[in-house]
């Protein structure tokens, strides 16, 4: 009877560790698509930005204008240094569960925390603008409210871009990890770890 009981524990412990390696390969698998298309996105919005300014900024006779794309230009340039590296990067597997989830809730706390940060970005174009209008000297005054518009208008593309990536992340996890989640359980007796998972 004694054996019996170990060998039902142990094909159900391997079942349950079966399952979790299953999950963890899927749900990092879905994670590095859903993100590295997200990096591509950003790489390519860099790369418009930077082909367009250039483009702009030459065929341009405004001082303005060309201010706006020499700011759009420095943009491009820092978001294709972001997200370049994200875009080329290989998809880099959770060693447990524990991690998986840590890594999860990393990425959506980092694009929450950008999302704030854009609306940042954006107040600061708003202020540019503002201070431009103070300006006395022509050039001083066309400066400032290009490079405010051009902050304005990438700030809001990223604040688009960030929720969107918050929003995408956060349904990936509810609808393939926190199920899973909330039918295992760890539990440390003091002398032992007990894994349970609730197959119902």
């Amino acid at each position: 009877m004694k054996s019996i009981i170990c060998s039902l524990l142990c094909f159900c412990s391997f079942c349950v560790l079966s399952q979790s390696d299953t999950l963890i390969k899927n749900f990092d698998a879905k994670r590095y698509k859903l993100n590295k298309k997200a990096m591509i996105v950003l790489s390519s919005w860099a790369g418009a930005n930077i082909a367009g300014s250039a483009i702009g900024y030459g065929l341009t006779k405004s001082y303005e204008e060309k201010q706006f794309y020499i700011m759009n230009e420095a943009w491009g340039l820092i978001n294709l240094a972001i997200a370049l590296p994200g875009a080329l990067a290989k998809q880099k597997p959770s060693n447990s569960i524990y991690e998986m989830q840590k890594t999860q809730t990393n990425m959506e706390k980092i694009f929450l925390a950008n999302a704030m940060l854009d609306i940042v970005y954006v107040t600061g174009g708003v202020c540019l603008k503002e201070y431009s209008y103070n300006q006395s000297d022509i050039k001083h005054r066309q400066q400032f409210n290009g490079f405010g518009n051009s902050v304005i208008m990438q700030g809001a593309g990223l604040l688009v871009f960030d929720t969107f990536m918050t929003l995408l992340n956060n349904r990936n996890r509810k609808k393939n990890l926190d199920p899973f989640l909330k039918k295992a359980t760890l539990s440390f007796t003091g002398n032992y770890f007990k894994i349970g998972y609730r197959f119902n």
